[in-house]
Order: C-alpha cells, then structure tokens, then sequence
C-alpha cells in the first residue's frame, strides 16, 4: 500500500504546484536539449570537413569549441538548477511540514521526495533528448551554413545520450541528496513555518561596500585605461572575476543601505505602495541581493558573448583581407586560410548563440522563480493590507514599484559593466584580426537592444504573475 502511496502523493505534489514545477521541468528539458546538441556536435567532427580534410586545423577548431561548450553547459546547469530547485524546496516545505505533523517520518518523506526527483529526471531525459534530437538537425544546419560548408547527413548521436544521461543522473541525484538532508535538519512545526522565516539584512553594510566599490572601480579603470590588445587579453579574466566580486558585495550590502535610506524618508515610506513592499525587500535583500547579482552577472555574460562572437563571424573577412595584406598571402592559400578561419569563428558564434540563448533563458527563468515564489510569501501581508483598506489599485502600484526596482538594477548595472568593458573586449577583438569599430559597436548595441526588449517583456509577465498571487491569496 505504501508503495503505492509515495508516487501518488508526488504527483499529487507536482501538479498542485504546477505553477512552480512547470517553468523547471521546462528549463531542465531545455538545457538537457541544449548539452546534447553541442555534446552531438563536439562527438561528430566528421561535420566539419575543411577542403575535403577530417582532420584539418578548421576541424580541430571547430572540435576544440564544441568542447569546451558541453563543457560549460554541463556546470552551468548543476549551478543553476541547484539555484531554483533551492526555490521549489522552500516552497514545498510547508507541504512537507504538514505531512509530518499528520504522521509521517523522514524516511517517507524522503521516499516522496525521491518519487519527485524520478519523476523530474525522467521527464527531463525522455523530453530533453527527444527535443534535443530535433533540435541538433537545425543547428547542424545552421553550423554548416555558418561555416560555409555542405549538408552532411544528420544521424542521432548515442555519445551524447549516453554525455546527457550521466549529467542529469547525478545532477538529480545530488539534488535529492540535498533535499533529503534539508528535510532531516528541520522538524514538522519549523517546516510549517519555514516560509515566513526571512533572512536578516547584514549588518556591516559599509564594510561591503567600501570593497566592493574599490574592486568595481579598479577594473573599470583596467578596461578603459589598457591599449595593448596582449594585455587586454592577459587581464580580461582579472577584471572579470573583480567585476563578478564586486558585483555581489554591492548588490547584497548596497542594497540594504537602499532600502534603509528608503525606510527614513517618510514621505516615500508611508505611502501604502511602497509600506509592504520596501519592507519586504528589506526583510529579504541579503538573499535578494545574491540572485539580482547572479541576474546582472549572467546578463552581462549574454550581452559581451553575443556582441564578440557575432563581430568575430561578420567581421571575417575584412580580418582576413588585413592579415593577407600583412603576411603576403598568396590567392592559392587563401581559399583554405578563409576555409579555417570560418571554421573557428563560425564555430565560436554558433556556441555563442547557444549559450547566450541559454544563459538568457536562465536569467528570465530565475527572475520569474523569485517573484512568484515570493509572492507566495508576501502574499499574507497583503491580504492584511486588504482587510484595512488596501485596494486592488494600491497593490498594483506596489507591486510595480518593488517590481522596478528588482528587474531595473541588474539590467542597468549590466549596461554599466558593458559600457566599460567595450576598450578591452574592442583590444580583444583586435588581436584576432577584428578593424571595424563600428560594426563591434553596432553589434553591441543591437544586442543591448534586444536583450532589454526581452527583459522588459518579462518584467510585465513577472509582474502580473506576483499581483494575480498576492491579490487573489487569502484574500
């Protein structure tokens, strides 16, 4: 009988917080799509044939890319849905609290937990790999037209089967682990109340601050202030993870300090718009400011990868017609010379686009995780608001006000760091043969351009999502 309980009370699970469950099954089978096509791409080198030659320099390359990709998928996606599975198990625990209160011990809540967690990598497997498969013949077509070469004959890749179901076995195994003993270190009451628990703000805000400002500033002036494009390259990865510090100290103690310069103008304060939600983000920022970090990081991410790998493709050839005027190329080499040199820089657009798109999918995702998932928690002391006379107007516009404030500082902070890293990422460009200034700044700028349509488009779909939850809740 038991047996036969445990599945049905995780399916029960998953489909009343299908709301939550739905975008990260979704996003798992995105990204176990997303490894297969670049794992199928990175095992089938025979694709990208250079001048009748397998095994040409352009092969290698293109190879050695597609690598390096799966490789970098694979961690980002442990990193990532480690990040919302951590939102789903504190949502759940309130259901799991219950279920302890009325009987049940640890072992079987670890047995639901495990029936959700098979049910999760099931899904994500079966669907990944089916959508994968169909995805992997488009971009083989797409990676051969980037490279310049013919059709080749698509065939299904059981290397990248085998890559993705390793991956995501132990990427499910490692997250049921962590939710079984997140389970045991808590009893049923604390797990009843464990959604109003928030997290305290940190207390030594400017001694965050004062680093972190010191940190920003020295890599903005590392990237404006170099001119070697060999510098630039040796310091690029410097001046990233000073950013990425940075970033972090400012947002997590930066933000506190925002809130709390809020919190004594009481013209602002007192408003019944800015009352519940200011508290609210005050109550939560340390955990707030972390997320909107690794948001304005990933954002930052997409943004240079699209601009460089997309002025690398497009500026190709004026790249090469520079280095044949330099080196004295002859027109018998140059047709294997552009042959490679396509290879490598379609080969680096192509992954860009992957990542971008996943990485940019990333990001929407978690934002959209964090607004809802709060506004279950926030969705209490609006309905308190509401029996003392807030309307539903006066959510809304509290609802926007925490709203822009969330969705507008990464995007803003990303644009700044973007802005700044155009000297080096342009010094960059350079060394790989890169003249055309313009084209690198209008790329960047497209870019930038698209990246915040889409942001603003989920601004308003989040937004929406977080006032149907904290109007509609116990209302």
């Amino acid at each position: 009988m038991k047996l036969a309980l445990y599945p049905r009370l995780a399916w029960m699970g998953l489909k009343k917080n299908a709301r939550l469950y739905v975008p990260y099954l979704l996003s798992c089978a995105f990204m176990a799509a997303a490894l297969y096509v670049i794992a199928g791409l990175a095992s089938t080198p025979s694709l990208y044939v250079v001048n009748g030659k397998p095994n040409g320099s352009g092969t290698s390359a293109v190879e050695m890319v597609m690598q390096l990709g799966s490789f970098v998928v694979s961690v980002f996606t442990a990193l990532f849905l480690f990040y919302t599975n951590s939102f789903l198990l504190r949502r759940r625990k309130k259901e799991f609290g219950l279920y302890s209160v009325l009987g049940m011990d640890r072992g079987a809540l670890g047995s639901v937990l495990f029936w959700e967690t098979l049910m999760a990598a099931a899904f994500t497997l079966i669907a990944g790999l089916g959508f994968g498969v169909l995805l992997s013949f488009v971009s083989q077509t797409v990676l051969l037209r980037l490279l310049g070469l013919p059709a080749a004959a698509f065939s299904v890749s059981f290397a990248a089967v085998k890559q993705c179901a390793v991956t995501f076995a132990a990427i499910f195994a490692l997250l049921y682990l962590r939710g079984v003993l997140s389970l045991r270190r808590a009893q049923g009451a604390a797990l009843l109340k464990s959604e109003s628990v928030g997290e305290k703000p940190p207390k030594s805000q400017w001694l965050l601050v004062l680093p972190g400002l010191a940190l920003l500033l020295g890599a903005y002036f590392i990237a404006a202030t170099i001119k070697n494009p060999v510098q630039a390259m040796l310091l690029f990865f410097v001046a990233v993870i000073m950013v990425i510090l940075a970033t972090y100290l400012l947002f997590i103690s930066g933000s506190v300090t925002l809130c709390r310069t809020l919190q004594k103008d009481e013209k602002f304060y007192y408003r019944k718009r800015n009352f519940v939600s200011l508290s609210s983000l005050t109550y939560r920022m340390k955990r707030n400011g972390a997320g909107l970090a690794s948001i304005c990081i990933l954002s930052t991410m997409v943004l240079v990868m699209v601009a460089s790998t997309a002025s690398l493709y497009f500026g190709a050839d004026d790249a090469i017609s520079a280095l044949a005027v330099q080196n004295h190329w002859q027109a018998s080499e140059m047709a294997e010379i552009r042959a490679e040199f396509f290879s490598l820089y379609g080969g680096l657009f192509f992954l860009g686009i992957l990542l971008s798109v996943l990485f940019l999918f990333a990001t929407l995702l978690m934002l959209y995780y964090k607004q809802v998932v709060e506004g279950y928690e926030d969705a209490a002391r609006f309905a308190i608001m509401q029996r003392v006379g807030m309307t539903k107007r006066d959510i809304r516009e509290s609802v926007n006000a925490q709203m822009l404030l969330i969705f507008l500082l990464p995007l803003g902070a990303a644009a700044l760091h973007l802005g700044f890293a155009q000297p080096m990422v342009w010094q960059i460009m350079q060394l790989f043969g890169i003249q055309n200034l313009m084209l690198f700044l209008g790329v960047t700028a497209a870019a930038l351009l698209v990246f915040a349509a889409l942001y603003c488009a989920m601004y308003r779909l989040t937004s929406n999502a977080y006032f149907h939850i904290v109007s509609t809740q116990n209302a």
